[in-house]
């Protein structure tokens, strides 16, 4: 796997529990239960003809390649719609 970033993902408490109870009993982290459950998904949607894009995955590829040229390893800070916001209000004036 390339490089990874982060995923936050906001829960009623109950449903953590359940979650962190249930992959326990499995054995594996909270994390793996995770990212296996979405990976069975994205499975289940590839099987049955969706596109994570209408444009396709190459395009998806080239994307990833032009970001990296662009941004050569450097990351954004702090909230890239605010940012956007910014340089929008910036041009309006």
């Amino acid at each position: 796997m390339k490089d990874k970033t982060r995923f936050t993902l906001d829960m009623d408490p109950v449903f953590q529990r359940r979650l962190k109870v249930t992959a326990a009993v499995k054995g594996i982290t909270m994390r793996e239960y995770c990212l296996a459950a979405i990976q069975r998904e994205l499975a289940r949607d590839d099987e049955q003809g969706m596109t994570t894009l209408p444009f396709g995955h190459d395009a998806l590829d080239r994307l990833a390649a032009l970001q990296s040229e662009v941004f050569q390893g450097r990351t954004l800070r702090g909230d890239s719609a605010e940012l956007i916001r910014q340089s929008r209000a910036r041009r309006a004036s």
